[in-house]
């Protein structure tokens, strides 16, 4: 989270405010906060569709299956319990125990009613489940590493880098985990996965800094990091509010221990902020090319006539 408010997205915003006012574009819209909101409903849609694609007929095949047939009832009032056995779809046997009162068997017939079919998870699913995750996280490692690419100072990539660093170690965690537990009998699957996911951050790394540094000033190449770093903003605020805080603030874990190490977390990408985002920042400022000193010409260039605003007729 602190990642993505205080260095992706202002690096975002200086950026489009300098490609605005070196080729004197205007748009309508904020750009920038549209593309961001653009890279948040894509990795959302990543997710939807792959769970369409690859879970046809899933939702329907996993009711009704894995429920307990008829099987014996045995009531043991020493240890006051009620064991009932149930068989499972894969064939296999299962034992349910029901601590009762010793009381209430002297005194009344026992009768075990199934109010629901017993629901088995399904193999198919978890697998499902992992994939779309992985998928997801793998797009926004690839916008990530996009965004650590295209900066264009040495302070500002050792921030971003440091803050990544301490980002990827918990969402490389949570994504491991997802991926292992839905897939434990699959050892290949899994660090097949992991490999893939693993890889995307550098590679994203590797095209923001060809794209960079590939020919001269182009309002062209500026539009696409514009672009693609704002997506990589959204994928930041996705991951971040739905995919780990949200699977955090579920589990069994004390919510104040939870609360204080995401206060913990950002107080320290804070704090690297200040140390060294002020020089970032101003070493943006002070590039020559971005002056207000001295005579500048921004002429509109042909490439860009497509994306500029008309004057209301």
């Amino acid at each position: 989270m602190a990642t993505c408010f205080l260095d992706v997205i202002p690096h975002v915003s200086e950026n489009y405010q300098k490609m605005i006012e070196d080729y004197g574009v205007e748009y309508p819209v904020p750009l920038f906060q549209v593309f961001i909101c653009c890279g948040f409903f894509f990795v959302y849609f990543i997710e939807e569709i792959t769970g369409l694609i690859f879970g046809a007929g899933e939702h329907g095949h996993s009711h009704g299956h894995g429920h307990s047939h008829a099987g014996p009832i045995h009531v043991d009032t020493k240890e006051e319990k009620v064991t009932k056995q149930v068989l499972l779809e894969d064939g296999t046997g299962a034992e349910l125990t029901i601590p009762v009162d010793n009381r209430l068997l002297n005194r009344h017939s026992l009768v075990v009613e199934e109010a629901a079919p017993w629901v088995v998870s399904d193999e198919k699913s978890n697998f499902l489940k992992s994939l779309t995750f992985a998928a997801a996280m793998s797009f926004h490692s690839l916008l990530e590493g996009f965004a650590l690419g295209v900066q264009d100072s040495q302070t500002a990539i050792i921030t971003l880098f440091l803050s990544l660093l301490l980002h990827k170690s918990i969402e490389s965690f949570s994504v491991g985990l997802q991926i292992s537990r839905s897939n434990s009998n699959k050892k290949k699957t899994v660090i097949f996965t992991i490999l893939v996911y693993a890889f995307m951050t550098p590679l994203g790394s590797v095209l923001g800094s060809v794209l960079q540094n590939v020919g001269g000033p182009s309002f062209t190449k500026q539009f696409v990091i514009v672009l693609l770093e704002s997506a990589a903003a959204g994928t930041f605020i996705y991951v971040t509010f739905l995919e780990i805080l949200a699977a955090e603030k579920n589990n069994r874990f004390n919510s104040l221990k939870q609360l204080a190490a995401i206060l913990f977390g950002f107080i320290l990408i804070l704090m690297l902020q200040i140390l060294f985002g002020h020089e970032a920042h101003g070493h943006a400022h002070g590039d020559p090319a971005s002056s207000d000193h001295g005579p500048s010409i921004n002429p509109i260039p042909s490439d860009s006539s497509f994306l500029v605003s008309s004057p209301a007729i």
